[in-house]
């Protein structure tokens, strides 16, 4: 794993980015471990965030599952990825198999409702009204609005979301979401 310390200070500069100001004080990392888990349902020890930040001393060796939560914290899907697109790296293989949780439409009821959720701090709501059209129920911090029907052929988590919107019987306009990092959460509930 390449944790080269010029990579590891882009990251940290990125999560800060994100929270709007640097982490200089306990509450500060106190309130990076609640963003964490508000964004995406996961987060880290605010002892381990500290240490990452040299804010405590501690052990140096850092595991790269840590690295990735940091790293779908700020929008992309691991480690690797970030190196990758954010710091310039261009040695990774072109294409790969996908391992990851998928949901195909054949699978779904007419009247079951998802939701998914991206960085940053993204979530819909969505009601499957069959033929892989459904309907956005709730909205939040997205330009996809409530009301608005969406058709999508199936979701992939650490893959954007690519879908047509149907809005206003204006033609379907094909839209992305989760650019970096892709999806980072979907849950499947039947509407019985």
């Amino acid at each position: 794993m390449n944790t080269q310390p010029t990579y590891l200070q882009k990251l940290k500069e990125s999560v800060e980015r994100s929270l709007s100001h640097p982490l200089k004080t306990s509450k500060d990392f106190a309130e990076l471990h609640d963003k964490m888990q508000e964004s995406n349902g996961e987060t880290l020890g605010t002892t381990t965030l500290k240490r990452i930040w040299n804010y405590i001393g501690g052990e140096n060796a850092l595991r790269e599952s840590t690295l990735d939560v940091l790293c779908r914290f700020v929008g992309y899907s691991d480690w690797n990825t970030f190196v990758a697109d954010c710091c310039g790296e261009t040695d990774r293989e072109t294409s790969k198999m996908v391992v990851t949780k998928t949901v195909r439409f054949q699978q779904l009821n007419i009247g079951d409702k998802l939701e998914i959720k991206w960085n940053p701090n993204r979530h819909l709501t969505l009601k499957y009204l069959g033929n892989n059209i459904f309907d956005v129920i709730v909205a939040e911090n997205s330009k996809i609005k409530a009301g608005m029907k969406l058709r999508c052929e199936r979701l992939t988590i650490g893959l954007p979301l690519y879908v047509d919107i149907m809005h206003d019987g204006q033609p379907p306009a094909l839209f992305e979401a989760g650019k970096k990092g892709g999806l980072t959460m979907i849950t499947v509930a039947s509407g019985q």
